[in-house]
């Protein structure tokens, strides 16, 4: 089931912090922070929060671009919700 909910999930993210041999010293000490916003997929993969990038609803839905974000990972969930629409031009 694809519930259409949109949300901006902001999580702590694994990285590389050194490229070559370096002092323990000279590691950066400053988290990744990455915020992904997207489709919520709930209960979908056990112990984490699933969002898509494009969804196709009806009889037999399909999602694209899904991001496993694991609970321990997540430091807010906001739920979105369309203000406005904005006009799109076209240059064609």
């Amino acid at each position: 089931m694809i519930t259409g909910q949109m949300v901006r999930v902001t999580w702590h993210d694994a990285h590389a912090v050194t490229e070559t041999w370096t002092s323990q010293h000279d590691i950066d000490n400053e988290p990744c922070i990455v915020v992904t916003i997207g489709h919520l997929l709930p209960k979908v993969k056990s112990g984490h929060v699933l969002v898509g990038q494009s969804v196709i609803d009806g009889d037999d839905p399909a999602v694209d671009n899904v991001i496993a974000i694991p609970f321990g990972m997540i430091k807010k969930i906001e739920k979105l919700k369309a203000t406005a629409l904005l006009p799109i031009e076209s240059d064609q």
